[in-house]
């Protein structure tokens, strides 16, 4: 048995452990996570996930737009820090998109329109959140 201090204990295994650089982690197929939620006016729905995400999809399913950002203070009517999903069109039961990024958690605003729907999906690795680093900078929060 492989010894490694001057007691000549035993070494205790490595096991290493995926992190938000882990290439294979993204390659597999996602855990999935799902919400639904009403979201009034003026207000702002966080999803927080257990693991780094792979992927987000977001569904409108209400009358009204809603934004989406990464960061607690992007949203708002002047803001360029958000993504707009705007409210599904006639014809049509919800309007929806994809974000392919890795975080910890998405904030998704009512922008005061009136209360509207969302649905979000989820596609999640194997790595712990307390792995990833705080989405903050240029495009994000500034």
């Amino acid at each position: 048995m492989a010894t490694g201090n001057v007691d000549n204990q035993p070494l205790t295994q490595i096991r290493a452990k995926a992190g938000v650089h882990s290439v294979g982690s993204y390659q597999v197929a996602g855990l999935p996570w799902l919400t639904a939620s009403q979201i009034d006016a003026d207000t702002t729905l966080t999803c927080e996930f257990q693991y780094v995400t792979k992927n987000i999809t977001v569904a409108v399913t209400g009358a009204n737009p809603v934004q989406v950002h990464f960061a607690a203070n992007a949203a708002g009517s002047a803001s360029a820090h958000c993504f707009t999903i705007d409210a599904p069109v006639a014809g049509n039961s919800l309007s929806r998109f994809t974000f392919d990024v890795k975080c910890s958690r998405v904030y998704i605003t009512e922008p005061g329109t009136g209360q509207t729907g969302v649905e979000v999906y989820a596609a999640l690795t194997g790595i712990l959140t307390a792995s990833m680093f705080d989405l903050t900078g240029p495009g994000l929060d500034d």
